[in-house]
């Protein structure tokens, strides 16, 4: 019995709201959106933000938009994500899809006491997606254009911007000035750093007993709804040279619950985890640890059945993200699609640690 089309919507949606790590916005949407909540969006932001009262624009300095002078540096960065949804129902493959870029500018300053402040202000956010049941976009840049109510928190990343800095000798971070309709929690929690994590890649690097920067510790981010998973994401160093440290990336995701019954419209259904994995790189000031480059994978595999016809389906999703440095001055709308990894190369199925 083929299943609605609202129920495979629904369906959708709870998949992809559990992928965030990193790229979406946030892992507590319930719908294919990089509030994401990455974005990354990710992962699955657009007017120009001048009037934004923030750390200020960056100018025509140096490439990548950096001015690494004493008093601080600026780095001009463009976060894409790219969100695909394959499931296999008794109708046959069904493919959903989010795109979403975000154009922003990172600007840090030394403190008097040594710890690191930051700005982050946005230049346009774009986000796109194309489902079974419908699709729609957004693009900050459009004054036009009425924001779909789904994405109105895109609309007030892209007006606001947040700033944050270190505490406690450069080894936790501290959100500084947030929207609360985009962040609520505690801010000097674990919570704020996976928010700055989430929207810019930034994760603070270790120190040595002689103060050498290391891999940063190990990030485990628990899911409670509507599927009780951990995400486990470890860092090993690739590369160092030129004020910059190459980390690899990789993760997994796993479940102490076997199944967990959900609602969807006209019923419920049964979700079982079969796992994750993630794989890529990323590199990062030394001093800062702001990314000036990033490349990522991440997949989930889930299985579901509704209840009543017993129809079941399986799901992978797939995101794809990745981080630029740019010129200071460069155009917000240069093209760059995100490499999705081939089928023929891509694992099928999870690995034991694979972010």
């Amino acid at each position: 019995m083929a299943m609605q089309p609202v129920a495979r919507f629904i369906c959708a949606s709870v998949v992809c709201s559990l992928v965030g790590i990193g790229g979406c916005y946030s892992e507590s949407s319930d719908e294919l959106t990089f509030d994401e909540s990455d974005l990354l969006l990710d992962e699955p932001l657009s007017s120009e933000v001048g009037e934004v009262q923030g750390p200020g624009r960056p100018g025509s300095g140096s490439p990548l938009g950096e001015d690494r002078s004493e008093s601080g540096s600026k780095h001009a960065l463009v976060k894409r994500v790219t969100q695909t949804l394959s499931q296999l129902t008794p109708d046959g493959i069904e493919t959903s899809q989010a795109q979403m870029a975000a154009w922003f500018d990172v600007s840090v300053e030394t403190m008097s006491d040594g710890e690191l402040s930051y700005g982050v202000v946005y230049r346009r956010i774009t986000y796109s997606e194309k489902l079974p049941g419908g699709s729609q976009s957004y693009d900050s840049n459009d004054d036009t254009a009425a924001v779909p109510a789904a994405l109105a928190n895109l609309s007030e990343l892209s007006r606001s911007g947040f700033t944050f800095r270190t505490r406690g000798d450069r080894t936790e971070l501290e959100l500084a000035i947030v929207p609360s309709t985009l962040f609520s929690g505690d801010r000097k929690g674990t919570a704020a750093a996976e928010f700055i994590y989430d929207r810019i890649g930034l994760v603070l690097l270790g120190r040595s007993a002689e103060s050498l920067p290391t891999a940063p510790v190990m990030r485990t981010r628990r899911i409670v709804s509507p599927i009780p998973m951990e995400f486990s994401t470890r860092f090993a160093v690739k590369a160092s040279g030129s004020g910059t440290i190459t980390l690899d990336v990789f993760g997994s995701v796993a479940t102490s619950q076997p199944t967990t019954d959900i609602k969807l419209v006209g019923g419920t259904a049964t979700v079982s985890l079969k796992g994750g994995y993630a794989f890529g790189d990323m590199t990062v000031d030394d001093h800062n640890c702001v990314p000036r480059r990033a490349d990522w994978n991440r997949y989930v595999d889930i299985s579901l059945v509704k209840a009543g016809s017993g129809d079941r389906i399986e799901q992978q999703k797939h995101e794809v993200v990745t981080i630029r440095g740019i010129e200071a001055n460069a155009p917000n709308d240069l093209p760059e699609q995100p490499a999705v990894a081939p089928a023929a190369a891509v694992p099928s199925g999870p690995t034991g640690v694979t972010p």
